[in-house]
């Protein structure tokens, strides 16, 4: 999918080649500073050495549908957008939202206008329930996922990160 600013897509055609591969993973390099790692999950962290963003892609790749999300303007990658099916849910499917920017777009309006343009894409899966996760020394993400719709479920939340969910009909 897409918005007037990023183009959205599924990272499987870049991981699986090598040359486009390479150019991820030093683009990964650059965004995956300490201030964009501080607020994920440990699952998430990663140690800036040879091959670190390498294993951290295959680790991502195994237990997700990762999208990239690349600016229309200069065609640099921005961020991802990391979706993980929770398998037993029953008639419901259930989605792990997580995203990552670049710190030089934040506080642009780039994450609001791409988790909107996710929720109304995830539509055609519907019924579906989005559930997005946030550290509570983030307060910026869980203003993002409130914009685009998501609700605070304060019985999944806990003193140290916030769940929030959306049932998409």
């Amino acid at each position: 999918f897409f918005t007037d600013r990023f183009l959205v897509d599924h990272w499987r055609t870049l991981v699986q080649d090598a040359d486009a591969r390479r150019k991820l993973e030093i683009s990964l390099a650059e965004i995956l500073t300490p201030p964009v790692l501080a607020h994920l999950p440990p699952a998430l962290q990663l140690e800036l050495e040879d091959g670190d963003v390498s294993r951290w892609i295959d680790s991502r790749d195994a237990e997700s549908d990762v999208l990239t999300i690349h600016s229309k303007a200069d065609g640099r990658l921005i961020g991802l957008v990391v979706l993980a099916a929770d398998p037993d849910t029953g008639d419901r499917s259930v989605v792990h939202v997580g995203y990552l920017f670049a710190e030089r777009v934040w506080g642009q309006g780039a994450a609001s206008e791409i988790l909107m343009a996710l929720v109304a894409a995830m539509r055609k899966q519907a019924p579906i329930t989005l559930v997005g996760g946030v550290d509570v020394s983030n307060p910026a993400s869980a203003r993002v996922l409130r914009k685009a719709g998501f609700a605070q479920a304060p019985i999944l939340s806990t003193l140290q990160g916030k769940i929030y969910t959306m049932d998409v009909e």
